[in-house]
């Protein structure tokens, strides 16, 4: 069983689990899926022109885990202009920093570590891309009830408490979706210089990307039309 971490490119988007394919959620205003139509295929073709403008622009906006050429995880990020859902969504991301837009991990393969791995390989492409930290809105009401939890699904915003344990830390309040913050600079222990501590980081991730594939926490779970969950570990 073999494991890689690799950019998702246009090409690459119909392995994406079905509903993420359909979901525009960050890649427009209104984050209807469908549009007006309510066709899946109508918000497929919007996201991949999205996408594309986006590659072309600035670069791949995705990073992907396959295992064994299947997509067991993947993370959606990118500068902030290039998301029009974080004009409305709250507190606006920094200049300086990425913007973690959301991020999935196949079911079957949760509890494995893969949220981990796809986490360090978007900090890593954020220490290349030149950006001092990278972003991210935490959904806070998810799980406070289950009639709350069906509300927000398909909002594709990440539990508060998973990137709390992650090192993210609060930058901007907002009673649903406060802004939080990695600073790179925070992922590592000082020594020469911030260049040097940098470059540290870097090493450190490629050498975890290259580590053994953890096995599938149990059997291949199908994920249902419509709930586009966000990442768990």
């Amino acid at each position: 069983m073999s494991r890689r971490v690799v950019d998702l490119s246009l090409a690459t988007l119909h392995e994406l689990p079905s509903p993420c394919r359909s979901c525009v959620f960050w890649e427009s205003r209104d984050g209807r899926r469908g549009g007006a139509t309510g066709d899946p295929r109508v918000a497929e073709v919007a996201k991949e022109a999205w996408w594309q403008a986006t590659q072309l622009e600035w670069g791949p906006p995705g990073k992907g885990v396959f295992v064994d050429d299947h997509l067991v995880a993947y993370a959606l990020f990118a500068p902030r202009d290039h998301f029009p859902r974080a004009r409305r969504l709250g507190p606006p991301p920094s200049d300086d920093a990425l913007l973690l837009a959301t991020a999935w991990v196949d079911p079957a393969y949760r509890h494995a570590g893969l949220a981990t791995v796809l986490l360090q390989s978007v900090l890593r492409e954020t220490h290349r891309r030149g950006a001092r930290a990278l972003e991210c809105y935490g959904d806070r009401l998810g799980g406070a009830s289950p009639a709350e939890e069906a509300a927000l699904r398909g909002r594709c915003v990440l539990p508060e408490g998973f990137l709390l344990e992650r090192g993210f830390r609060l930058r901007q309040d907002h009673d649903e979706f406060p802004l939080l913050r990695l600073d790179l600079r925070q992922t590592v222990r000082w020594q020469e210089s911030v260049g040097h501590a940098l470059e540290g980081v870097v090493a450190a991730l490629s050498r975890r990307e290259r580590a053994p594939v953890p096995a599938p926490a149990r059997a291949a779970v199908e994920v249902p039309a419509g709930a586009d969950e966000p990442l768990l570990s």
